[in-house]
């Protein structure tokens, strides 16, 4: 029986998920897979997320529920950003707990 390799992961029980760049680091620009390409951006609208800003270049990113009541939720490149990047975290960590 040959000996196992070590892992080039510093814990072997960690399970990672590739991260997702929009940016290509080279260049700047955006990457063939940006998050950006994946919505249709208005020119004016509003963002319901952290910002708030009116008059801004915003997407429709789903359906809201709060208190009962249902509404489009739209947000700015920015706030998307943000967010995307949190539900990220959030799944990183899901997945670092759940490998403990």
């Amino acid at each position: 029986m040959y000996p196992l390799r070590p892992s080039p992961l510093p814990d072997s029980d960690v399970v990672l998920r590739p991260t997702r760049r929009d940016i290509d680091p080279s260049t700047g620009e955006p990457t063939a897979h940006a998050l950006w390409d994946r919505h249709e951006w208005q020119p004016y609208g509003e963002c319901w997320l952290w910002c708030g800003g009116q008059d801004v270049e915003g997407t429709w990113i789903g359906p809201v529920r709060s208190s009962g009541m249902h509404a489009s939720l739209y947000a700015c490149r920015p706030c998307l950003y943000e967010l995307d990047q949190r539900v990220l975290d959030a799944n990183i960590r899901a997945d670092t707990h759940a490998a403990r």
